[in-house]
């Protein structure tokens, strides 16, 4: 997009240049060739006052001393009414369609005063060098400036991208830009909103899987201690004992069922195709706690357990974990330990350790875990643990 909007920039200011400019030399080459017009006149009244000042003197008006008069560009053709025209040209003068001429009153006749086609041409060629440069250098500043004002307007399209990579991942946390151009708040709103949505997804979802494990469970669970009541009666006829005995086998069976199905809900992707393996995940993850440590001086060491090719949405993972790194950056002292694991059931286990701790005074020192408890809660996990020295959470495979 910065590169679009910089040759847009430069390609739009060049063009109002080079309009401006042809509409000045237009205007300006006509103005040139009514100055040299004016020049070439007052040349020609000068020498035909020379030329009547010398036949008044008695003296030959002859090509040799005509030859003298006349500049190197220019041709001079004297009439002097009776006789012979002479016509005498500089060494530079060379005949053409844009020559210019005059002609004057001297003294019986008249003087024709010409110069080269090319010395307007000259002068102008002379002109557009400097505009040509001109042209360079408004070039190069409007590039500058076209590139600095892209990435101003592209900014906030660039946090956008982000932000949806992130909603891509299955974060809900957006880092939305604060703009008013109008399409960039549109797709913020937009964005916004496809958040929200996800995020009430998982809260109904959650809220299925408690309601429906009740409401599926109880029943049955009452009905099966019914049936080994009745299978422990001694006033029941065996036959029936038996029966009762069958149903409660098939009891079992269905409440396995019901768990089975409560589980597939939970264990359902947030944003289908957004899953990576769990060795992805966690390096990601690491790489990120051990930039910000560095900068606080501290280390990490990571590990990952269980299953490596285990795959989890990373949104979510990376939003509560982002959360913990607030917490164990301003509570938590010396090194951490961070350990990933993936046990049978699929289940995403992560522990997190400092060597220490130093008290905070704030009212809200525990806002972070707070936060993430929430998160890994809506999610149908649990978090353990108030203070970063250790901290345990536990995830169903999202």
């Amino acid at each position: 997009m910065r590169p679009r909007l910089t040759a847009s920039f430069v390609v739009l200011s060049v063009v109002l240049l080079l309009g401006a400019l042809w509409i000045r030399t237009y205007t300006a080459d006509n103005v040139l060739r009514t100055h040299e017009g004016r020049e070439l006149r007052a040349d020609a009244t000068t020498l035909s006052l020379v030329i009547e000042e010398r036949e008044q003197l008695g003296q030959p008006v002859d090509r040799t001393f005509l030859q003298a008069l006349v500049a190197p560009t220019e041709q001079l053709e004297y009439d002097p009414g009776a006789g012979e025209i002479l016509v005498v040209a500089g060494k530079s003068y060379v005949a053409g369609d844009e020559s210019m001429e005059t002609t004057v009153d001297a003294a019986a006749g008249s003087l024709t005063l010409s110069t080269s086609g090319g010395v307007v041409e000259e002068l102008s060629d002379s002109r557009r060098s400097s505009l040509g440069f001109l042209v360079l250098l408004v070039a190069l500043l409007a590039a500058m400036v076209g590139y600095v004002m892209s990435r101003v307007m592209s900014a906030p399209f660039r946090q956008l991208a982000g932000a949806a990579g992130q909603l891509g991942r299955g974060r809900f946390d957006l880092d939305l830009p604060r703009t008013r151009i109008p399409e960039a708040k549109a797709i913020s709103q937009a964005l916004l909103t496809s958040a929200g949505q996800l995020q009430e997804r998982l809260a109904s979802e959650q809220a299925f899987a408690e309601h429906a494990s009740h409401v599926l469970r109880t029943p049955l669970t009452g009905l099966r201690l019914e049936l080994e009541d009745l299978t422990q009666r001694d006033d029941v006829p065996s036959d029936v004992r038996d029966s009762a005995a069958r149903s409660i086998g098939r009891i079992d069976s269905m409440d396995a069922m019901a768990g089975d199905l409560v589980a597939l809900a939970r264990r359902g992707a947030l944003v289908a195709g957004a899953e990576i393996p769990l060795r992805d995940l966690a390096t990601q993850c690491a790489q990120g706690w051990a930039d910000a440590l560095g900068e606080q001086d501290r280390t990490l060491t990571a590990a990952i357990e269980g299953n490596l090719e285990t795959t989890y949405t990373p949104g979510p993972v990376e939003h509560i974990l982002d959360l913990l790194l607030a917490d164990v950056l301003k509570r938590g002292q010396g090194a951490v330990r961070m350990v990933f694991e993936a046990d049978e059931d699929a289940h995403l286990s992560i522990e997190v350790s400092c060597a220490g701790v130093r008290q905070v005074t704030s009212r809200h020192a525990d806002l972070p875990i707070t936060q993430a408890r929430a998160v890994v809660t809506a999610l149908g996990g649990r978090l353990t643990g108030d203070s970063p020295e250790h901290l345990a959470i536990l995830l169903p495979r999202r």
